[in-house]
């Protein structure tokens, strides 16, 4: 069984804020290669929705480091995952979800 992945606008925000602080400060090839791993991650999520932590109990937001400067919030819900929030932690590493 496979899994629709959404991003909400804010997920899509997020995307796009980390991709732009990547390519400025680490070059088009850092960004390139940030745009593969949460391409891969949203692929293995299609099969493997449940790999995330929870991290939200009560609202069952899960959530999984990607890449030890980048966390994921997700919840299920029916046969769809719904990524909530990218975080890098190179920007802000003391501002929580």
């Amino acid at each position: 069984m496979t899994f629709e992945i959404v991003f909400t606008k804010r997920a899509e925000k997020d995307f796009e804020n980390i991709l732009k602080y990547i390519d400025i400060k680490f070059g088009n090839k850092a960004g390139i290669r940030f745009r593969n791993l949460v391409l891969e991650f949203s692929t293995i999520l299609e099969s493997f929705p449940e790999i995330g932590s929870l991290e939200v109990e009560d609202k069952n937001i899960r959530g999984s480091v990607i890449h030890h400067r980048l966390k994921i919030f997700y919840r299920i819900k029916k046969q769809r995952v719904i990524i909530l929030r990218l975080f890098d932690t190179r920007q802000n590493p003391d501002k929580k979800f």
